[in-house]
């Protein structure tokens, strides 16, 4: 039976497309919030959103790890993940701050911009911890008042996996660097289950958060170390995902379904056919960091106006992609090119 390292193509697989679609499925998801609809449509309290941010941070787990182990050092690999993720972050910030909370304002007269609240936005947030999710005195009649961009939180996570596994391979044997991303996955598992029946246990939000999204990383990057041994099997992809559903109905999907969630992505992005989406240019972290600001300013654009969900989701995506694609040309695909180049050729086109 042919494994995961037989049929994942580096250079000509699908998993741009698949972060494409997940980067939507978070602006679906959030389409109910911005409307003030509340919740998006949950199976056990998992909604398309929590499971998009599982499947980025599996996704990332599989291609971070496979970064950090063909590095030259540990700098190098820093210095990659920082300009994959930061340059585009901080541009976002101020982007916010000091041209869509203005033109909020311009949209809505009853606004108007604290020019201290904004700058205090990008100083406060600049750390990548979201600390400040408000441009004081705009947005202050739409449905999700004041809150600029909730999805930047995930990306603390990122970060900070992305420095564990950077440091993880740096000192641990390569022989023992499963065993331990396995004890890892295990102490994540056991604590994102310990605050999900015990919610008082709960001692630090980070902590749980990072738990939680951590397993899912975890996931991938064991699926990275252990690719000659897996097998790419439809019958394994048919279990994962059965096992992924009920583990959501059960309201287990959080603490429980890092393994089969990663599996699943990975085993399409090496089946679909859709490789040649993102692979010279790569828009899903734009979707990803403009896709809430844009729905709030759709919001104010429609004067209120309530759309049907699903087309003011649809719009919503429509209206990202020029953003986005600012993001990739104007950003992300410079700072790309600031990259060190490693004594071994970097392979992977699509590590996030």
């Amino acid at each position: 039976m042919k494994t995961i390292d037989d049929v994942f193509d580096p250079a000509r697989n699908s998993l741009n497309a698949i972060r494409l679609l997940l980067a939507a499925s978070v602006i679906v998801s959030h389409s109910w919030l911005v409307n003030g609809l509340g919740l998006p449509p949950m199976v056990g309290g998992t909604d398309p959103g929590l499971v998009a941010v599982a499947g980025f941070f599996a996704i990332s787990g599989y291609l971070v790890t496979s970064s950090r182990l063909r590095a030259s050092t540990l700098r190098s690999y820093l210095w990659r993940r920082f300009l994959r993720i930061y340059p585009a972050f901080i541009v976002a910030l101020v982007v916010v701050a000091f041209v869509l909370a203005p033109l909020s304002a311009l949209i809505d007269p009853s606004s108007k911009v604290d020019w201290g609240s904004a700058g205090l936005y990008v100083l406060s947030n600049a750390g990548l911890y979201l600390r400040q999710v408000t441009v004081e005195h705009t947005l202050i009649n739409n449905a999700f008042p004041f809150v600029w961009n909730v999805p930047l939180w995930t990306l603390f996570y990122e970060a900070i996996c992305y420095l564990i596994v950077g440091v993880l391979v740096s000192l641990v044997p390569r022989r023992m660097l499963g065993v331990a991303l396995v004890a890892l996955l295990a102490v994540c598992t056991a604590l994102s289950m310990s605050f999900h029946l015990w919610p008082g246990f709960m001692i630090l939000p980070i902590l749980e958060n990072l738990a939680s999204l951590g397993s899912f990383f975890c996931a991938g990057a064991l699926l990275y170390i252990y690719r000659t041994r897996v097998p790419s099997s439809g019958l394994l992809v048919a279990v994962a995902i059965v096992l992924a559903l009920l583990l959501a109905t059960l309201g287990l999907f959080k603490p429980l379904a890092a393994v089969a969630m990663a599996y699943g992505v990975l085993y399409a992005g090496s089946r679909l056919p859709l490789t040649g989406v993102g692979r010279r240019n790569d828009i899903s972290y734009g979707m990803y960091i403009y896709g809430f600001p844009t729905q709030q300013l759709l919001i104010l654009v429609l004067g209120g106006a309530m759309l049907p969900v699903w087309l003011f989701a649809i719009a919503s995506v429509a209206a990202t992609i020029p953003l986005a694609w600012l993001s990739w040309l104007g950003v992300e695909k410079p700072a790309l090119r600031l990259r060190r180049r490693d004594r071994r050729p970097d392979s992977i086109r699509v590590a996030p």
